[in-house]
């Protein structure tokens, strides 16, 4: 499914939709006070020397192809720290590793009978980590609210290793759309990621579309991040609407909550 990229700058949320902005704890997602939105990087909490804004490495995944060939090398995943509580850390893939419908089908459909959920909970899970990987990762509540612009509802609260941020934690974890922007891997590519002609990261790697697990306008839209960073916050958008729940073209960013452990290494 070929896109289009927009060029519109990502619109600042209202001063109503900040204060209902959810950060995902360890015990459950709960609402931010105002002094809590203000930003994440200036009450950094840190941890075993890791800290947000920090990049580590934490399990494997098919990324790079390799050389005059159909494979892909199966390397480290690069994760940024997003938050750090109590000796845990809340980690996204810096990259763009998979690309997969968010539903298999046309159809109303929540984050919670979605079939990325069960993918990322299952297949991914099962791939990206070994059996010592998964004993550091958490199983926690993930809160699913309804979309703050259009009211699409969220679904019901779920319990969840591996996720994807909701438009809220996408706004709060990132200091404006040009942070969000990342780029598809090799493997991605190759399963369909569409990649932006016109926008790349400084690394040379074309930019491309992911999903979140939040609603969009309608319950067979689920929202996204496109490639210039840009997520749904005002009401119509132009051409910033997340994409239809079947679009194959919308990669994954996973999201997981990990144990720190002397075994995880940081990128140099």
């Amino acid at each position: 499914m070929k896109k289009a990229c927009v060029t519109v700058l990502a619109v600042l949320l209202s001063c109503q939709f900040m204060a209902s902005c959810q950060k995902t704890s360890m015990e459950e997602t709960t609402a931010l006070s105002g002094s809590e939105t203000e930003s994440v990087s200036e009450s950094v909490e840190e941890d075993e020397g890791i800290s947000a804004g920090d990049h580590i490495l934490f399990g494997s995944y098919p990324q790079k192809s390799v050389s005059g060939t159909d494979t892909f090398d199966t390397v480290p995943i690069e994760w940024r720290v997003l938050d750090v509580q109590d000796g845990k850390a809340l980690i996204l893939s810096e990259y763009l590793l998979d690309a997969t419908v968010y539903y298999y089908d046309m159809a109303d459909v929540t984050w919670e009978n979605s079939s990325l959920r069960k993918w990322l909970n299952g297949t991914f899970y099962d791939t990206a980590f070994s059996g010592s990987e998964k004993n550091l990762i958490q199983t926690v509540t993930i809160t699913n609210p309804d979309n703050p612009v259009y009211g699409t509802p969220g679904g019901n609260d779920t319990e969840d290793k591996v996720f994807c941020l909701s438009l809220e934690e996408a706004q709060l974890y990132f200091k404006d759309a040009n942070d969000r922007m990342t780029a598809p891997t090799d493997y991605a590519v190759s399963r369909g990621a569409a990649v932006s002609e016109d926008c790349k990261l400084e690394n040379g790697m074309k930019t491309g579309w992911w999903w979140l697990r939040s609603p969009a306008s309608s319950s067979n839209r689920a929202a996204d991040a496109d490639c210039y960073g840009n997520i749904d916050t005002k009401r119509n958008a132009d051409g910033v609407d997340g994409d239809m729940v079947f679009a194959e073209s919308n990669c994954v960013r996973p999201v997981v909550w990990i144990v720190l452990s002397d075994e995880i290494s940081e990128v140099e």
